[in-house]
Formats: structure tokens, C-alpha cells, sequence
């Protein structure tokens, strides 16, 4: 959709109606009264265009004349962009992006993070061990632990631009009292873990219950 505006002979129009009423006052287009009006249509049509523009540009998504402002405002880009490596619809994402963010230590927020960059990962947290909430098999995490946290992504991702940019921002916004790494691959350890304890539980049950049984036959 096109923009509402006023083109110079709108202008040139208008101007010509605010002359008084009179013979020597004449208001055709070739009278030099009108030829003296267009000269000042441009200027009017200039800036009824750029009011038209600051509408846009009160929105951070659709601003352009004052994209650079909301940038400087919000701290944009920050450490982790290459300069002169967005468009200017990215930019205009980014600051969109920026100002509705939650923000603070929470989870949803680095989630969030992540999915702006295309990247689906998990967040584990931790906690000391203690009597009653850690059962058998648990890891026993030491005092430094609940500080810590690691933000998982598929491996997919190792090496990719938008995993170093999150690795960059998770740098910059994680508490600093806190140690948070980005991992790869929990899916795949995961699966590894499961298969072994498998073999495992085949190896010390499975196989010696098969064995004796035959052995009563």
C-alpha cells in the first residue's frame, strides 16, 4: 500500500486559494501568480512526505529516516554483528526485536535469543547435590554448580554463523555472576549414554539369566 501524500500541484493548487479575490489576483495555471506558487509547491510536498515518514519511523519495525537512532538508542548492533553485514530490514528486525525482548536472568529470554537466530536448543541448569533430591546414578555437582549453565543446540550447528553469534550474545547478556557455555550434540550423547547402558544391563543381566538358563536344561 502506497503512502498517503500530496503531490506540488496539490500544493501549487492550495496556495493559488489563499490569494485574495480580485482581477489583478488571477489563479490560472499560467498566470505568474501560479508560476510563483509552484516554486514553493516542492518544498511543501517535501515535508508533508517526511511528516508522513515519522509515522513509520515511531515504529521501531518500519522505521527508516530514524533507524540509526533507535539503533544508538538500544545499543545496536552490538559486539557480536559484523559491521556493515545486515540489511536494512535485519537492522530494522533487530531493533524490533531488541525492544520487545523480556530481558533479565530468565529462561524464556535466552530461549527466545536462540530462536531469533533460527537455532531450537535446551537450557540445563544445576544444582549442588543433597540427600533427597538427587537419587542413585545422579552426578554429583559441587558448590560452583548452580552457577553454571549450558545451552544445547543440535550439532548441526558447530562452526555455523549463527551458533558463534549466539555463543557471542550469550557472553554478553548471561549474569555475571554466572558461567553459561553453549554445547552440541546433547541429543547425540544422550543416545550413546542409552545404548551403553543397554549393552550394560545386557552384558551383567540379560546374558548371564540366558546363560543359566540353558545350564538347567
Amino acid at each position: 500500500m502506497s503512502k498517503p501524500s500530496f503531490s506540488s500541484a496539490d500544493f501549487t493548487s492550495a496556495l493559488l486559494g489563499l490569494l485574495p479575490r480580485g482581477r489583478v489576483w488571477p489563479k490560472e495555471l499560467s498566470s505568474i501568480q501560479a508560476q510563483a506558487a509552484s516554486c514553493f509547491a516542492p518544498t511543501f510536498q517535501r515535508i508533508s512526505d517526511k511528516a508522513v515518514d515519522l509515522i513509520a519511523d515511531a515504529f521501531p519495525g518500519t522505521t527508516s529516516d530514524l533507524l540509526s537512532e533507535w539503533e544508538l538508542t538500544l545499543g545496536l548492533p552490538d559486539a557480536c554483528t559484523v559491521p556493515g553485514s545486515q540489511t536494512i530490514a535485519e537492522r530494522q528486525r533487530a531493533v524490533a526485536e531488541k525492544i520487545s525482548a523480556a530481558g533479565g536472568p530468565q529462561r524464556s529470554y535466552y530461549l527466545q535469543m536462540a530462536t531469533q537466530l533460527g537455532i531450537t536448543a535446551i537450557i540445563d541448569e544445576f544444582q549442588t547435590a543433597c540427600v533427597g533430591p538427587t537419587s542413585a546414578g545422579d552426578f554429583l555437582y559441587g558448590d560452583g554448580w548452580p552457577w553454571s549453565w549450558i545451552v544445547s543446540v543440535d550439532t548441526d550447528y558447530y562452526g555455523t554463523l549463527p551458533a558463534a553469534t549466539l555463543n557471542c550474545r550469550l557472553g554478553l547478556e548471561a549474569p555475571e555472576y554466572t558461567t553459561v557455555e553453549l554445547g552440541f550434540g546433547k541429543d547425540v550423547v544422550q543416545g550413546i549414554a542409552l545404548q551403553v547402558d543397554q549393552l550394560f544391563n545386557a552384558i551383567n543381566y540379560v546374558m548371564p539369566a540366558a546363560v543359566a538358563g540353558i545350564e538347567d536344561l
